[in-house]
């Protein structure tokens, strides 16, 4: 009994976690579909010249948080998980990466907890992305986590508020 009360347990942190992760990437996915500026980097530092020229390629800038707004989506909807824990990880990476290489270690460390909820979200559907990588899968009926649709319905739901919330208020950060 201990051990089905801590998968649940589990089970329940984990879609928190994903709803977590996934508001994170609203705000600047919407403000780049909107075409405006994430960034108000002073132009003289390296970082702020990236974040301008990057504004300025237009269709990219937006393709960027078409993505972010995607992986948000997937991650809120619970039915994709494997997807959106791979694409929040690459994504998450390439900003920690970017933070680290251009010195903003002020931001470093929330970098830092974006990627242990990255980490921990590919370590939770580990059994599933091993059948990406061939590895064989030790799946069994207790591994099947199937998501109910009314949970499915609730998490999509919550999605669209949180995007009606962000552009209603037009307080991104």
């Amino acid at each position: 009994m201990l051990k089905k009360n801590q998968t649940k347990i589990g089970y329940y942190f984990i879609i928190c976690l994903r709803i977590v992760a996934g508001t994170v990437f609203i705000p600047s996915g919407l403000l780049k579909i909107q075409g405006k500026r994430f960034s108000y980097f002073c132009p003289e530092m390296y970082s702020g010249t990236f974040f301008t020229e990057l504004h300025q390629t237009g269709f990219y800038w937006s393709f960027l948080g078409f993505c972010q707004l995607l992986t948000a989506f997937l991650l809120f909807g619970q039915r994709y998980t494997v997807l959106a824990a791979l694409m929040f990880f690459s994504i998450c990476t390439n900003i920690f990466i970017f933070t680290l290489s251009v010195g903003l270690n002020d931001k470093s460390i929330i970098m830092l907890f974006m990627m242990i909820i990255a980490c921990l979200l590919i370590a939770w559907d580990w059994q599933h992305i091993k059948l990406l990588f061939r590895i064989s899968p030790q799946i069994t009926a207790e591994d099947n986590r199937a998501v109910s649709l009314k949970l499915q319905a609730a998490s999509t739901m919550l999605f669209v508020v949180v995007i009606i919330f962000f552009l209603i208020t037009d307080t991104y950060y």
